[in-house]
């Protein structure tokens, strides 16, 4: 019985460790929302730099 319970126990600080280490990977959506700030930010310096160009040939 003794054995069963320290097994118990292995299992459940092994299944806290795992539930742990899952709560800092990323999801679909955190990876969905990193896409669209970084078409974002690259659009906008892509029109930055447009306007840049464009005032240094005048």
């Amino acid at each position: 019985m003794t054995a069963l319970n320290a097994d118990t126990q292995n299992h459940e600080s092994r299944l806290s460790a795992l539930e742990a280490r899952s709560a800092s990977n990323a999801t679909k959506e955190d990876l969905a929302n990193l896409k669209v700030e970084l078409i974002k930010w690259f659009s906008g310096t892509q029109i930055a730099l447009a306007a840049l160009i464009i005032y240094l040939l005048q």
